[in-house]
């Protein structure tokens, strides 16, 4: 019984860290990338609204590399 109890403890600290981290390492979302897109990516039709801020951000694409880019749209 007690290493049962010493199993599900590790797996409770387990998760709880591996959610911490995801949360730091995954700011892609939350990122803006300054005032300028770089060269290479066109803009799509694809945007993000906050519901709380309002906030609007467009999504840029680079066909040569896969990447996307999120800026936000001044009103």
């Amino acid at each position: 019984m007690v290493y049962f109890l010493i199993y599900i403890a590790f797996q409770v600290v387990l998760l709880a860290v591996l959610l911490i981290l995801s949360k730091i390492k995954d700011r892609r979302l939350h990122e803006d990338h300054g005032e300028k897109v770089p060269p290479g990516f066109e803009p799509t039709n694809e945007v993000n609204i906050d519901p709380v801020t309002q906030e609007r951000r467009r999504v840029y694409y680079n066909p040569a590399t896969g990447d996307r880019y999120y800026r936000i749209e001044k009103e």
